[in-house]
């Protein structure tokens, strides 16, 4: 089962903050987790008052959850101080969190201050750039985007001053008597509108916790950021059409409206699929990586490429007995195979690297007197391990994070940078990963990987995405090992 976390605040009449976003996630198909940044008096008529949790006690609730149940997506809500902004900032920077949800929530539905004024800052430098998506209604928007908004014309102007600033896709909810409550998402320098219709319902308490609860949770199935809006819009249209009537003020939703489960279903996803969704904002890092930009360019220290294909072969050396070990321990006779051809394909890349070793004048005594880098050292060790004490389909895992982010790195430079294939330096390199050859053997992994992994259970596919985020993350520290030619 996929799992979400909310960093939010709690609402004692349970319509919004924490209690809604549990109930949201819940219904929305993953299990939710809490982080609680205050505990506030309120009912549907209004605020009586916050108790904040102290910014040490918030990173202990953060770190429970991370160093148990690691979250595939995080929802942030109602935080009232900078203290406390800059908690959650630390916490989730130190465990890479994906999925991030913001909801900057300033002003209960009830027109109550929730945020003090100085952490309005704090929250959008620190927490902002972090964020997958935010999700600011207009008068939050203004506020961030110091622009008046008063058409949808004044909406895409300040979704786009926003995400550009700050790096994040946003949400800008239109609810506020611009339109029929029709959703602007600008993201990726694109702006997609979400048409809905104005529900005439009174009761409209914790509606901004639920929108970017449910989007939360299914980023954490693996739906496209478009698709989980718009599952989340037609969640919250549900739960707001059940007319549920609590409460002598803005009353909260029926959250438990489709007991069925509708809004529950997962996404049917290939385990790659889900490797990929799962390494995303790690694979990101690599591509804007300066040793990566500078290949890209042509402009890389030829001095640290050097270092580069001496730690490179090395790493190679002990990624082919990963690949034999796997052989060896092999009970499919297809993926025994496939990992025995790669081997034989591996030729082919060592030459590529001997080549730039002549081109350096690296002796063979000098690459046998050559140590593997500490980190070098700690990735292929972690990959021998995972290949001495278990199976096949973890092998495939725990080398599938080296083996196509390489043809993803070199795809995506040449994308950005065609004449990159003519450099005369790097040129060979770029051209080698991202052949049409290389890329055949990462087709076969992929599909032997699918075949051998389509009837694991939840809890045996959460142990390959933590196998894929660890190799992964030695990749990202191989590329800045290389970059600083650490020892």
């Amino acid at each position: 089962m996929k799992t979400a976390l909310s960093i939010a605040g709690s609402d004692s009449c349970g319509g919004a903050g924490i209690q809604a976003d549990i109930k949201t996630m819940t219904m929305n198909g993953v299990y939710a987790m809490s982080a609680i940044t205050a505990l506030t008096a309120q009912n549907t008529t209004g605020v009586r008052a916050i108790q904040e949790s102290t910014p040490e006690f918030l990173k202990q609730q953060i770190d429970a959850v991370f160093e148990d149940i690691r979250p595939d997506a995080v929802k942030i809500g109602m935080v009232s101080s900078s203290e406390l902004i800059r908690a959650i900032a630390d916490r989730l920077k130190y465990y890479a969190a994906k999925n991030v949800v913001v909801d900057p929530v300033m002003v209960a539905t009830s027109g109550s201050a929730l945020m003090k004024t100085d952490a309005v800052q704090t929250l959008i430098d620190e927490l902002f750039p972090m964020a997958t998506l935010i999700t600011p209604n207009i008068p939050e928007a203004q506020i961030i985007s110091g622009l008046t908004i008063s058409s949808k014309d004044d909406m895409l102007v300040a979704a786009e001053k926003i995400s550009k600033a700050h790096g994040c896709a946003v949400l800008l909810k239109g609810g506020h008597s611009i339109n029929d409550a029709n959703d602007l998402l600008y993201a990726d320098g694109q702006a997609h509108w979400f048409e809905g219709k104005r529900i005439d319902n009174p009761n409209t308490h914790g509606t901004g916790c639920t929108l970017s609860s449910a989007i939360a949770a299914n980023l954490a199935k693996g739906f496209s950021l478009s698709e989980s809006v718009r599952r989340a819009k037609d969640y919250i249209s549900g739960a707001l059409s059940a007319m549920l009537d609590l409460g002598a003020g803005s009353g909260p939703m029926n959250h438990a409206f489709d007991l069925q489960g509708e809004f529950a279903k997962e996404k049917n996803m290939k385990t790659t699929d889900r490797l990929i969704a799962a390494t995303a904002d790690i694979w990101k890092k690599y591509n804007e990586h300066p040793f990566v930009m500078g290949l890209q360019n042509g402009t890389l220290d030829k001095a640290k490429f050097r270092y580069y294909i001496i730690q490179d072969y090395l790493y190679l050396v002990e990624y082919a007995k990963t690949y034999a070990v796997g052989v060896a321990k092999s009970k499919d006779l297809d993926v025994a195979k496939m990992l025995a051809k790669s081997i034989s394909v591996m030729n082919g890349e060592l030459n590529v690297h001997s080549g730039y070793m002549g081109k350096f004048g690296v002796t063979q005594a000098e690459l046998d007197a050559t140590p593997r880098a500490l980190d070098n050292l700690s990735y292929t060790s972690y990959m021998l391990r995972i290949a001495y004490d278990e199976g096949e389909a973890e092998v495939m895992t725990a080398v599938w994070a080296c083996s196509y982010s390489y043809e993803v790195i070199a795809k995506q430079i040449v994308v950005n940078r065609l004449e990159s294939v003519d450099d005369p330096f790097y040129g060979e390199w770029i051209r080698d990963y991202a052949s049409d050859e290389y890329a055949a053997g990462n087709v076969v992994l992929f599909e032997n990987l699918n075949r051998m992994t389509k009837d694991y259970n939840e809890k045996q596919l959460k142990h390959l995405e933590d196998i894929a985020i660890a190799c992964s993350r030695y990749e990202l520290m191989f590329w800045e090992m290389a970059w600083n030619m650490s020892k």
